[in-house]
């Protein structure tokens, strides 16, 4: 089992990155952070989790444990970065370098060039060298989103898509866990929360439908005085093989709304949230309805999904960098006005 350590000690990684490595066996040997306070949060959270083997603990302010000694170590074999937007390509090229694999949180980067200047140095220097960098996107794992993937994609129930619609509408107060991380509440990135959390709604559009967004037109704005630089878009959108339709994200609605509306040939497939779950429903114009509800854990599959690409040596493609970059890439598109998607 290879030794893994944890770059960053915030919230998600607290919440969600930990306890799935947990859960999935891994060998937890190192947690870094800026700070020795804030590292030592999670090493003790480790503790809890009933992680018994030693934990060591790195940071800045600690001589001797920085993360150039930790990715020094010959026992960590692979790491996963849970740091601020701006920080994180930088850091990957280090853990890269240092012939760590490396799973990254999203977004993968703060805008499509930098994305895409990542990936072409990975490509380069590292993937031949059989390292393996994933993005963290665990709705591409998603149980639920993969059983829409094969209504949609695999059995074409609905027959050729001709329109797709996402509805995400979220209200993100002044407060709160979330909004309290000092690099979101000042952004120095395109989008603010639109980026942040937005990436996840374009990868479950595209995984779903099997599509790519190839161009948008659109508006978007900042409502909420504390959500710069925007916190609202509505846009219309032109699919890769010739349907059309709409993304509409907020998160300055008092309305709160998650739902994904494609409409084919031969009926059409709807997904929304709740309280036990996703449920996805086909209507189609044989008369035969469906619906299915399910609720998974989408990091858990993806830490699993990593662990599995390390020891095959092999990396899954819904997990590479360039899925992630398309991701970013439509959200850039919307925030700057609309136009010919950058894909890779």
């Amino acid at each position: 089992m290879a030794g893994i350590a944890i770059l960053g000690a915030g919230i998600f990684a607290a919440e969600e990155h930990l306890p799935a490595l947990v859960l999935n066996k891994a060998h937890v040997k190192a947690i870094y952070s800026r700070s020795k306070a804030t590292a030592s949060t999670l090493v003790a959270e480790a503790t809890k989790l009933g992680v018994t083997d030693v934990v060591d603990l790195y940071s800045e302010d600690t001589p001797g444990y920085t993360l150039d000694n930790l990715l020094e170590r010959s026992d960590i074999e692979a790491v996963v970065i849970v740091l601020p937007i701006l920080v994180q390509p930088s850091i990957v090229r280090r853990c890269l370098a240092a012939g760590k694999h490396v799973l990254c949180e999203k977004p993968i980067a703060k805008d499509v060039a930098t994305a895409r200047e990542l990936i072409e140095d990975y490509k380069k220097s590292y993937a031949s060298k059989g390292l393996i960098f994933n993005i963290a996107e665990q709705f591409r794992f998603m149980h639920e989103f993969e059983r829409g993937r094969e209504w949609v994609v695999d059995e074409k129930a609905i027959g050729e898509i001709t329109q797709a619609h996402l509805r995400i509408w979220r209200h993100q107060p002044p407060e709160g866990k979330w909004y309290e991380t000092p690099w979101r509440k000042v952004p120095e990135y395109q989008g603010g929360f639109l980026l942040d959390g937005g990436v996840h709604q374009t990868a479950m559009l595209r995984f779903i439908s099997g599509q790519e967004v190839v161009e948008t037109a659109g508006f978007a704005r900042q409502v909420l005085p504390h959500l710069p630089p925007l916190d609202t878009l509505n846009a219309g959108i032109l699919l890769s093989d010739g349907g059309t339709g709409t993304i509409s994200m907020s998160f300055a609605s008092p309305r709160r709304a998650t739902e994904l509306t494609i409409i084919g040939s031969k009926g059409s497939f709807y997904l929304t949230d709740g309280p036990d779950g996703f449920t996805l429903s086909l209507d189609l114009a044989t008369g035969e309805s469906r619906s299915e509800t399910i609720k998974s854990r989408g990091v858990e599959l993806e830490i699993k999904a990593f662990l599995e690409a390390i020891k095959a040596g092999k990396s899954e493609k819904r997990a590479g960098p360039e899925e992630a970059l398309n991701d970013l890439a439509i959200i850039e598109s919307m925030c700057s006005g609309g136009g010919k998607v950058q894909l890779y």
